[in-house]
């Protein structure tokens, strides 16, 4: 639960690196002085400051610079340990090679001792001597911490034409820690052995997998590999904690998210969640990619969300700096990320800043203004609550190891965003401990995920037994236990189609009868083992089922042999090329459509509806009162008519929550309507007021 206190003075910040490399102390000063001039003037209340020497004199001289202009701080714990001075930290791949390039901000294996010896030192250096310091931001009393900036195992830069990230870590000390974590877990060798097939004679002879042949071995290990991270946060965070009571974050996406290399950086945003009180993500839309992935921004906050309990603080990344890359991010976007950010419950920011280029940085100024007004108004409001689940596909990353899925769940994703529908996305670990009952979930979405564990898999049969329903796109083939929850409806893993037709009988998507859908990816269809009474929903261009409605239980599960996120776009949020290209950049909005009514169908009500997919609504409720977003995704003006469904009777006007204008509206019953007008990249806020 969020503390009130936070409310009034939430998190609007910049990062900040103490500048190094100048020619005199006299030319540090004059550029610390020069930024946080910059972050007092566009409105931010508090820097991020990443801190790797304590003893350097210029941490005390910003903390209290700081103060003088009112700004606050929030320490970035980040030990530096050169590999080259200290060859023994660096990862061990699994092809025997070692992570060696320093640009990575390699620091080393996180089971390294000497990597956590520096991490206490900084750690207790900076507690000792700062804990009381009044520039340290706070909430409710206690200092806010981040530890660790980029924790991952780094082996190589994919995301700048580098190859892929390698298995690793298979140092000694992974190797010892993964011996005693296993028997721990399984106590016995031969119940070890047993359950994975091998036949190590002693736990001191137990190697970890180099490759995935052994698919639960593989699993086991990997999984092994993504609780390092974790572990090394909860014991510098414990360390901390036995100095001075703080409030601990952590960027929960280290590396970027929903990508099979997940798996090899050992980033799994459920696991640290568990052990940090704020939550954090380090997201840009524009993060390396010259084209401008929004949804994948938006993906993050709704994962970091539950990854946090669902009730939990957590605050994103802003970016207002160009791409290293030379492309420019659109100025306003500024305000695109901002309302993002209050749609998906993101109630902190922290951006990313070029500090050579702060005229970019000066546009943040209205942004933050009305980011931390709306933010403080959010206190008795809470995020609508989500009918609708989406699995994180963990496992089908460790197994598939092919971002194929990933896109298709990202895709997904975007089709039920760009249709206003809340969505959790849930961890199997989630699902496993019962998330789909405690939640009340309408509609649980495997889209993106072939192959699950048998716990999982059951929990989600139960789930459909009990009335819910399921939508499970293309499987193929499972990988030893690992399979979907429902194997049996695939006849033939691999097929060859081209196109479906929509052919259904039920209201909601009988309107869609007739319209064609290109494959996205046309090597991956199935053939369905469709039984008698199961609906037809969608035919492929030889009459063989391509969507169909299966009754189990009380629940029905909906079966698709494509992959349904890539039938419906091929890219999460060009804004350029998706209007300007539309060859290129495709998006087929009558699958987003019949996405739609599969979930209508379902009894899914969203809280807000747009005409215009390029409008995104989100909605906050309060006792009485409404509080409605709306963002314009295009770099270019639109217009939509917004359509809120309230949850109880009455009469309600609507009003611009800055100017307090009302706006004409038009109510029937539980829906009320009213147009929007949006500039380029444009965020609004409305208040929905029930009339006495």
């Amino acid at each position: 639960m969020i503390m009130t206190e936070y409310f009034g003075d939430p998190i609007v910040a910049a990062y900040f690196h103490i500048p190094f490399g100048l020619k005199s102390e006299e030319e540090r000063v004059r550029e610390i002085d020069r930024c946080l001039a910059a972050v007092k003037e566009a409105k931010a209340t508090s820097m991020w400051v990443l801190i790797s020497n304590v003893k350097d004199e210029g941490v005390r001289y910003l903390l209290n610079r700081a103060l003088s202009l009112g700004l606050r701080v929030v320490p970035v714990f980040q030990p530096f340990i050169s590999i080259v001075e200290h060859p023994e930290v660096k990862i061990v791949c699994a092809d025997g090679s070692t992570s060696d390039d320093p640009r990575y901000f390699n620091i080393g294996c996180f089971n390294h001792p000497y990597l956590m010896e520096k991490t206490k030192e900084l750690v207790k250096d900076f507690l000792e001597q700062f804990k009381d310091h009044p520039a340290l931001y706070r909430i409710a009393g206690l200092p806010l911490i981040s530890f660790i900036h980029e924790a991952y195992y780094r082996t190589d830069v994919p995301e700048f034409g580098g190859g892929p990230l390698k298995p690793c870590c298979y140092c000694e000390h992974c190797i010892e820690k993964f011996r005693e974590s296993m028997k721990k877990k399984y106590r016995g060798i031969e119940v070890f052995n047993s359950k994975h097939g091998t036949n190590f004679r002693s736990w001191e002879s137990l190697e970890p997998p180099r490759e995935p042949s052994n698919p639960s071995f593989w699993k086991e290990w990997l999984d092994f590999h993504a609780d390092i991270i974790p572990s090394f946060l909860h014991e510098i965070i414990g360390f901390a904690k036995s100095i001075a009571p703080i409030l601990s974050t952590h960027e929960l996406n280290d590396f970027y998210p929903c990508t099979y290399q997940c798996v090899y950086s050992g980033n799994d945003i459920w696991r640290m969640a568990k052990v940090i009180d704020v939550g954090h993500e380090d997201m840009y839309p524009l993060e390396f990619d010259h084209r401008y992935v929004i949804y994948v921004y938006e993906y993050i906050k709704d994962a970091v969300r539950a990854a946090m309990d669902f009730d939990g603080l957590y605050t994103a990344n802003g970016q207002s700096f160009n791409s290293w890359l030379g492309y420019k991010i659109p100025v306003a976007s500024m305000f695109e990320q901002v309302y993002s950010c209050l749609a998906h419950g993101s109630l902190g920011l922290v951006w990313w800043v070029d500090w050579n280029q702060l005229d970019l940085w000066a546009k943040t100024k209205r942004p933050n203004e009305e980011y931390s007004q709306l933010v403080g108004a959010l206190k008795d409001y809470e995020i609508s609550k989500a009918e609708v689940a989406l699995i994180y596909p963990w496992t089908s990353m460790e197994l598939k190891r092919d971002d194929t899925y990933c896109m298709d769940n990202l895709l997904f994703y975007m089709a039920l965003v760009r249709s206003s529908i809340p969505v959790d996305i849930v961890s199997e670990q989630q699902v496993a401990e019962g998330i789909l009952d405690k939640r009340g979930y309408k509609v649980l979405c495997t889209v993106g995920c072939p192959v699950l564990p048998p716990e999982v898999a059951a929990k989600i049969r139960a789930f459909v037994e009990n009335g819910g329903v399921l939508i499970q796109d293309y499987e193929g083939q499972g990988i030893g236990e690992f399979k979907s929850a429902y194997p049996e409806l695939v006849l033939q893993p691999s097929a060859e189609h081209v196109i479906y037709t929509i052919k259904a009988d039920t209201p909601l998507l009988s309107r869609l009868n007739g319209k064609i859908i290109a494959i996205g990816i046309g090597s991956l269809c199935e053939d369905l083992n469709v039984d008698v009474g199961s609906k037809i929903i969608a035919k492929f261009e030889d009459g063989k089922p391509a969507l169909v409605a299966v009754k189990k239980g009380s629940g029905v599960i909906i079966k698709a042999a494509t992959l349904l996120g890539w039938d419906y776009s091929n890219y999460p949020g060009h804004y350029d090329f998706a209007v300007m290209f539309p060859f290129i950049i495709r998006r087929d909005e009558n699958v987003r459509k019949m996405i739609l009514g599969l979930l209508e169908e379902a009894g899914v009500q969203p809280p807000a509806e747009s005409t215009n997919p390029d409008v995104e609504v989100g909605v906050w409720r309060g006792k009485e009162d409404l509080m409605v977003f709306v963002v314009n995704h295009l770099d270019q003006g639109s217009t939509s008519t917004v359509t809120v469904n309230l949850s109880s009777d009455g009469k309600y006007m609507v009003q611009d929550f800055f100017s307090r204008e009302a706006c004409q509206v038009r109510q029937n019953g539980r829906k009320i309507t009213f147009k929007v007008d949006l500039a380029n990249f444009q965020g609004k806020a409305y208040i929905l007021k029930r009339i006495p």
